[in-house]
């Protein structure tokens, strides 16, 4: 399998997704938060969401976070390499200067994983002493700076399979009412280009 496929790190990030749910709702149910919700919290605010949680709320979560480690590895991994593809299509529309980002948003993606990981060391801290200040704090920070990491992945992504997709549309015939059907030879000609980047 190839080294930079998409299938083993989209179908982990698939499949830990379904226990991270469930321990979700059981946290929900306990105390009206989920985890995303406490990873924001601050310290005033996850101390009132660890009280509503109780012993079964902070059991969940704590399952939650640990494993939210191989998630984090396995999500950290799927992004890195769709943000990898995306600049392979952009630098087949002419984007460079997009493309020549890819590297750059690679190592934020990267970046966002570690935040990850410094957040829910600092929230596991916080549950088992039923509360910690400092820990919180440091918790939401990483949390923000993850997420701001996360989303500026995701908009890079898609702006390149929408430049792709419009080049690929370009090449297509222009012939009145032509539609979509019409100009798939234009796009698996440069989907051809993009598998050659691969």
């Amino acid at each position: 399998m190839n080294r930079n496929s998409l299938t083993v790190p989209a179908c982990a990030t698939l499949g830990l997704l379904v226990p991270l749910a469930i321990l979700d709702r059981r946290m929900i149910a306990a105390g009206s938060s989920g985890i995303i919700r406490f990873e924001l919290a601050g310290p005033d605010r996850g101390a009132e969401i660890l009280r509503a949680w109780g012993v079964e709320g902070r059991r969940a979560a704590t399952a939650s976070l640990l494993l939210d480690f191989p998630f984090l590895v396995a999500y950290t991994t799927l992004s890195v390499r769709l943000t990898q593809r995306a600049g392979n299509l952009l630098s087949t529309t002419g984007a460079r200067a997009l493309a020549d980002a890819a590297p750059m948003v690679m190592a934020v993606q990267v970046g966002a994983g570690v935040c990850d990981a410094f957040e829910n060391t600092a929230l596991l801290v916080v549950v088992a002493r039923g509360g910690n200040r400092r820990m919180a704090e440091l918790a939401r920070r990483a949390a923000r700076m993850k997420f701001a990491g996360l989303a500026a992945g995701w908009m890079y992504d898609a702006a390149g399979a929408w430049l792709w997709l419009g080049e690929g549309l370009r090449l297509g015939p222009r012939r009145s009412g032509s539609g979509l059907l019409s100009r798939a030879p234009g796009l698996f000609a440069h989907w051809h280009v993009v598998r050659s980047y691969a």
